[in-house]
């Protein structure tokens, strides 16, 4: 029976593909991915458990030799909620000497020194280009005023562009008077369509530079912005640069080997050396 269930030709078993906006996150989890990490998780739990539960029968009055070098963990009762069970005191971790401290400290002064050193700098030329960019504002306002005033004697230089001639066609009239009025009449016209082209001519060049002149505005105000921006932030990281370098020099002269004026105590009292009178 099962030789003719196998026999029969079966749609293979395809399992769903992660979609494409989540293909970032990696493959799609299976169900025996999900049944191994399942199972991991209760092992770890149930390992803690047990951990928690040998700590807490732990007898207390019991004996280590590790209790003559080092603190206990304490015990639920005595510690409460913040008892872990770790042991506390040294951890291998070896003490550096006050003047190996006061040492580091100094190369710490002289980083952040050149580090805000750099910033200065940096202020520096971005006040510059601030400076410059309201420059160009206030020079683009004077040549358009310059422009606004040469107008009249640009239309007076500047001739006016020659349309081009159309096909000649020869007319005959009864009279002088008839041929008076059409020949009135095609200039009247001619006239018109002159002073529209050359209207037209002026309304689409001033759109053209209406056009470039916001472009530009918004350009320059757009980078106007980044650079004000980019100053305050400057300002802010020259700031704390400061507060650390005062912070240091103050831990580096309580740390010295002689008195050394300079720096408050945690009580607000400044320090202050005074020689002895000679």
């Amino acid at each position: 029976m099962s030789s003719m269930r196998n026999a029969v030709a079966r749609r293979p078993h395809r399992e769903r593909a992660q979609p494409l906006e989540r293909r970032r996150l990696g493959l799609l989890e299976k169900h025996k991915d999900y049944t191994l990490r399942a199972k991991d998780f209760g092992k770890k739990k149930a390992q803690l458990k047990a951990l928690r539960r040998k700590a807490t029968d732990r007898n207390e009055d019991e004996f280590y030799f590790g209790m003559m070098s080092r603190k206990g963990p304490g015990s639920r009762i005595q510690n409460g909620k913040s008892w872990e069970g770790t042991v506390q005191g040294d951890r291998g971790n070896k003490i550096l000497s006050v003047e190996t401290v006061r040492l580091l400290k100094t190369q710490d002064m002289g980083y952040i020194r050149t580090m805000r050193q750099v910033l200065v700098k940096e202020i520096a030329r971005l006040e510059q280009q601030i400076v410059l960019t309201r420059g160009l504002d206030h020079l683009d306002d004077d040549d358009e005023e310059d422009e606004g005033d040469g107008d009249d004697d640009d239309e007076d230089d500047v001739p006016m562009t020659s349309r081009p001639k159309a096909a000649r066609k020869i007319v005959f009239y009864d009279d002088e008077d008839e041929r008076q009025e059409a020949m009135r009449q095609q200039l009247d016209a001619e006239q018109e369509a002159r002073q529209g082209d050359a209207r037209d001519e002026t309304a689409r060049g001033e759109k053209e530079n209406d056009d470039d002149d916001d472009n530009d505005g918004f350009e320059r105000a757009r980078n106007l912005r980044r650079l004000k921006r980019q100053l305050a932030n400057a300002k802010m990281k020259v700031k704390a640069f400061n507060d650390a370098e005062a912070a240091l020099d103050v831990q580096r002269a309580k740390m010295a080997k002689t008195p050394t004026s300079g720096g408050h105590t945690r009580r607000g009292k400044k320090l202050i050396v005074r020689e002895r009178k000679r």
